[in-house]
């Protein structure tokens, strides 16, 4: 109850009463709160009424009343502490606290105690007041609790909560806004809002802080506080304005949430987005978009390029802008197949041509569309791709061209087309193959090369077919075909080579061949006809060396008319087996010279050196006996009758205004010294007029001292190569 520092007083002593006693009494009595006087001993001498009846008793036993044992446990040693401290000091003083009431209930009390003195001045104890407070101590009590209870919910919150005055000096901050700031809660109740705020967020968050201020309007934001280490926080504020009892602003609340990754995903996103615009871009792709209410959409950029159209400011069009530049001989069935996805969802993929908007070039489009819920289900969107696929439809329209014109050349070829994968397995063939072979297509594809093969040949055909896998190229061979027609077998001339993929990698074998088979044959004939003719004139050659032998037996004609007569038949022997060798086709000048010398020449006394070059049979028999001629001449006399001697024969192929012409050149050096000849033996005169006439050109002999020089020059005939 009333704490006191008066211990036992008697209430009806006069003396204890202040003057004015009664009046005292009366007004005390009266009070509707507890009243009572001590003196310097602590004893009451007086209590009133409501005294009494808060401890239940009657005023003469309240008066001795112990009121230490009615105080609350947690607030008795306190209460009595300060009671001690306000007797001594002998000033006003006052107790809270609680006490127990007659019926049991704590109430709280606040007493009020002042100094009394006699009428001398000196002190004589203390007036006491105490007021029940219980049901204001309550309520401020519960206030309390709902502000702690608030603070902790504030605290505890997922949100920042902060508080800032009238020029954003921090006020108050909880536990979320410092974890979310980064700033300690001593160090952002000394800062401003604006301190951490990010400085190009600010040009944006005062004028919204300053017009709060100005007309209380409350606002929300995103921006990035900058914490102590440098690093950025995204934060969206709702921020609201406070006011005082008067109206008058005292600052702003705000509640802060951390937006950090969700803007770090929206930016992954813008990010991703863009990558993928501009893959599709780069695709030549161009997106767009129809709302099925309206029909009309958001196009890519490049959709409106690909239309030739201008590129509008708000980037949409609509189902019209399509349509209207659609070919007139396609625009229908674009215009069917659109509307099937637009009603009924059915996807679809087209191919049509358009007219450009700005040149009028008549372009090919393929377009990609489906019908999309965007959201509910009344929410119905058409999303669609598009890409130009003009080169590719003339690339197509070339290539049936081509296929056309190479399976026409297919089918009406004279010669045979086969190609086979690389197991020899035929997999097509021309007509020409059918009716030369005697089987039907279905006969012959699919099957293996080797069953229309004559026996043997098959090893051939996989050892070219080896070669070009290793090496590349193509490959020119004949081989025997088996036919089912009468007639025997066939022989083919084929050339063929590998087929390709893409990638380069051989696929497959495809073969040209032409029947040669009466050619062989009339090459067959020749070479039977050219032996013949070579065995009889080697026959004559012999019976003219015979018959010369037993003439030039005559003593009176000199032994080495009889040597040269018969070196002369050797030579043209020679040239005659050259020519008869090659089948008296064009033959290497360097094999006629090489064979001419041969005989004379031994080691590296003859050098012998030209371009390549081939001569008709007839002027290579010339020149072979020419070379018989000069080298049996150098034995004689010459380089070759010494061991020091050397000869060069050189030529080579030029061209003037006369037409390609050979030079040639019998050079000797290091023999014994050349004397002019008094006369011309047949030698000389066979290669100065025999040889210059059937070349068609000059010859020059220079009996030089230092060794004979032959020097020819004779036009080539075309076919000398």
């Amino acid at each position: 109850m009333m704490a006191e520092p008066i211990e036992n007083a008697d209430s009806t002593a006069p003396s204890d009463i202040p003057n004015g006693g009664d009046e005292f009494r009366m007004i005390a009595e009266s009070a509707p709160v507890a009243v009572w006087v001590t003196g310097l001993d602590g004893k009451r001498s007086f209590v009133n009424r409501v005294y009494a009846e808060f401890l239940g008793v009657d005023q003469e036993s309240a008066r001795d009343f112990n009121w230490r044992s009615i105080l609350h446990p947690d607030d008795s040693a306190r209460i009595i502490a300060e009671a001690q401290a306000g007797k001594a000091a002998l000033k006003p003083f006052t107790l809270e606290g609680r006490y127990r009431r007659a019926d049991g209930e704590w109430r709280w009390l606040k007493s009020t105690l002042q100094p009394r003195r006699d009428g001398d001045g000196n002190p004589a104890g203390f007036f006491g007041v105490a007021h029940d407070v219980t049901e204001t101590k309550l309520a401020e009590l519960a206030l309390r609790e709902r502000e702690a209870q608030l603070l902790v919910f504030v605290n505890q919150g997922t949100a920042g909560f902060s508080q800032v005055d009238i020029s954003g000096r921090f006020t108050m901050v909880n536990d979320r806004f410092c974890e979310i700031s980064g700033w300690p809660r001593e160090e952002l109740l000394g800062r401003s809002m604006q301190s951490i705020t990010h400085p190009n967020d600010l040009g944006r968050n005062i004028p919204l802080f300053e017009r709060m201020m100005r007309d209380g309007t409350p606002y929300s934001h995103e921006k990035r506080y900058v914490r102590p280490d440098g690093t950025l926080v995204w934060v969206n504020n709702s921020v609201a304005l406070i006011r005082d009892d008067e109206g008058k602003p005292l600052g702003s609340s705000c509640v802060t949430l951390d937006v950090t990754r969700r803007r770090e995903d929206e930016a992954a996103l813008r990010k991703s987005e863009e990558s993928i615009r501009l893959a599709v871009e780069s695709a030549g792709m161009a997106t767009w978009e129809l709302d099925l209410d309206t029909m009309e959409g958001v196009w890519s950029l490049n959709r409106f390029d690909l239309l030739g159209l201008p590129r509008r400011a708000d980037g949409r069009g609509s189902i019209n802008d399509w349509l209207a530049l659609i070919h007139p001989d396609d625009v229908e069935q674009v215009r069917e197949t659109a509307y099937a996805c637009f009603d009924r969802g059915t996807p679809f993929m087209i191919e049509y041509r358009i007219l450009r908007a700005d040149t009028g070039e008549e372009r090919w489009l393929q377009s990609h569309g489906d019908r999309i819920m965007a959201g509910d289900e009344n929410d119905l969107r058409f999303v669609a791709v598009s890409f130009d696929i003009t080169e590719r439809k003339r690339n197509e329209e070339e290539l049936r061209t081509s296929e056309t014109r190479f399976r026409t050349i297919f089918e009406e070829a004279n010669d045979y087309i086969i190609t086979a994968d690389l197991d020899t397995r035929i997999t097509s063939v021309n007509p020409s193959v059918v009716a030369a072979l005697g089987y039907p297509e279905d006969a012959l594809v699919g099957r293996s090369i080797s069953e229309f093969l004559a026996p043997g040949q098959m090893e051939v055909v996989e050892r070219l077919r080896d070669h070009k896998l290793e090496h590349g190229g193509t490959t020119r061979f004949s081989v025997r075909m088996r036919t089912h027609a009468a007639g025997g077998d066939l022989i083919w001339e084929i050339n063929s080579r590998l087929t390709l993929d893409a990638l380069g990698r051989p696929t497959g074998i495809h073969a040209i061949a032409r029947d040669v088979t009466e050619s062989k044959r009339f090459e067959m004939h020749q070479r039977l006809l050219i032996d013949e003719l070579n065995h009889r004139v080697k026959n004559t050659l012999a019976i003219v060396q015979g018959i010369a032998q037993q003439t030039f037996r005559n003593p009176g004609i000199a032994m080495e008319a009889r040597k040269a007569f018969e070196g002369r038949i050797a030579a043209l022997s020679e040239a005659h087996n050259l020519l008869t060798r090659e089948l008296w086709a064009p033959v290497p000048i360097h094999q006629v010279m090489a064979d001419a010398i041969a005989p004379h020449c031994g080691g590296d006394r003859c050098h012998i050196e030209g371009c390549d070059l081939t001569l008709e049979p007839k002027t290579a028999i010339s020149l072979a006996l020419a070379i018989h001629e000069l080298a049996t001449n150098a034995v004689k006399h010459g380089a070759l009758s010494n061991e020091a001697g050397r000869i060069s024969i050189t030529w080579q192929k030029t061209e003037d205004e006369k037409g390609k012409r050979l030079k040639l050149a019998w050079v000797e050096s290091d023999g014994p010294p050349v004397s002019v000849p008094k006369r011309r033996g047949f030698g000389t005169r066979m290669i100065e007029r025999g040889l210059a006439a059937e070349l068609g050109g000059s010859v020059c002999i220079e009996f030089a001292a230092g060794g004979l020089r032959c020097e020819v020059d004779a036009p080539l005939p075309e076919t000398a190569e």
